[in-house]
């Protein structure tokens, strides 16, 4: 869809508000261009700058009589606490849109559904609920899985059918099962969120599950809203997009197409999101899909840029840097490796000859490691991150980029 398209089809002015944001921004459009090459001088943005309005500015600022707004916050991938507005018309229009991605994921009024997620201070997790309220399902909040035995009583006592869940959460769960030796054979779909869910991941849960469990995802951020879903015919990262919201572009795509996903969501007022960076790799699937969707369709390639989803959470990889300056380990004698265990769980793995052999070494890495990142320690609390191991890097095992630097950070739950 273009750009000029996506202004046009909704019913109130988008072209304007696009226009007067971006002179307020001090880079106007030229008018002797049309607005689809002006869009092309908007700088791409990303969650940091969406989230800098100072928040006693935008809570003294009118909304209009009898309208209700909410402030969220997440964590994200700078560590800090990071604010959106929303006017609850938007909260309320925004999960309509995502009840239709749980609907496409095959969710429907026999369901019982599980959802994770805690509300706490300034959370959107609520939110999940009004969207799985247009499907029409029953809702069983599940909250986390620090006590994955009640949870399982739970699930089996309601009956439950789907579960809407990311991998990390229900990791315990399974856990449970496979040292007890049990099943729940209810369970026919599990819609995941949040973080990629392996090949690997599904082969496990379907021996807990049943061999015809389905697997559908949802993507979405808190700064720009519902941005994608899965229906039966989606392959592995495959997204239909949810256009009556989002404008999505693919910046700086390679030979095949695989670029930086970039998204604008017009439908955000006090707040609107233009031109924002993901931090995804994607690249466009041409066609209409068979589920007869006009929807355009996206497919997921990994992550941009430094950061990386960790348990669940986003890590900054200059962190891994940082705790290498801080050990005092050359380039050639350290690399970080993030893995996937037997039981499920992220872990990152320190490869070094110099730490590896020193004890004193792997106590200062340990603290500095959950210094760092104080979602370290809580995820590794909970049962969904192992612990930071050691092992010894040798010469041989050096890995390089395809540019011949060596790799400080490497994926491999793959």
């Amino acid at each position: 869809m273009s750009v000029d398209r996506y202004i046009e089809r909704a019913p109130h002015t988008r072209r304007e508000q696009v226009t007067a944001l971006a002179e307020e921004s001090g880079f106007p459009f030229p008018v002797e261009q049309s607005f689809t090459e002006s869009w092309s001088h908007i700088p791409v943005s990303d969650s940091q700058n969406h989230a800098t309005a100072d928040t006693a500015t935008t809570t003294a600022d009118p909304v209009g009589a009898g309208k209700s707004r909410i402030f969220f916050s997440s964590g994200g991938s700078t560590g800090s606490p990071k604010f959106t507005l929303l006017e609850f018309s938007e909260v309320l229009a925004n999960s309509r849109v995502h009840g239709k991605g749980y609907r496409a994921a095959g969710i429907g009024h026999g369901d019982v559904v599980a959802t994770w997620g805690i509300p706490g201070i300034m959370s959107s997790e609520f939110t999940a609920y009004l969207a799985l309220a247009e499907t029409g399902c029953s809702i069983l909040p599940i909250g986390n899985s620090l006590d994955p035995e009640a949870l399982i009583r739970v699930i089996r006592d309601f009956g439950t059918t789907a579960l809407l869940v990311m991998p990390s959460n229900l990791n315990p769960i399974i856990s449970v099962l496979e040292e007890r030796k049990e099943t729940i054979d209810s369970i026919r779909l599990v819609v995941t969120g949040g973080e990629p869910l392996l090949a690997a991941d599904k082969e496990r849960y379907r021996k807990f599950f049943g061999a015809n469990t389905t697997f559908r995802s949802v993507f979405q951020t808190s700064d720009t809203g519902t941005i994608g879903y899965q229906c039966p015919y989606s392959g592995p990262g495959e997204y239909h997009i949810h256009e009556e919201l989002q404008f999505i572009e693919i910046l700086n795509a390679d030979s095949n197409g695989v670029g930086e996903l970039v998204t604008t969501n017009l439908e955000r007022h006090l707040r609107p999101v233009i031109r924002q960076r993901t931090g995804d790799l994607a690249r466009r699937l041409g066609g209409q899909c068979e589920c007869g969707s006009p929807d355009g369709r996206i497919q997921l390639r990994g992550r941009h840029g430094r950061f990386v989803k960790f348990g669940g959470e986003k890590f900054d990889l200059n962190w891994i840097v940082e705790l290498k300056e801080k050990l005092g380990i050359q380039s050639d004698d350290f690399q970080m490796v993030l893995e996937r265990d037997n039981q499920g769980r992220d872990r990152f793995a320190l490869r070094s000859h110099l730490v590896s052999g020193d004890d004193a070494l792997q106590c200062h890495a340990l603290d500095l490691f959950s210094q760092l990142s104080e979602k370290v320690s809580v995820q590794t609390a909970r049962g969904v991150v192992g612990p930071l191991e050691f092992s010894t890097l040798s010469a041989s095992d050096v890995r390089h980029s395809s540019t011949g630097k060596v790799q400080y950070f490497i994926d491999d739950r793959a």
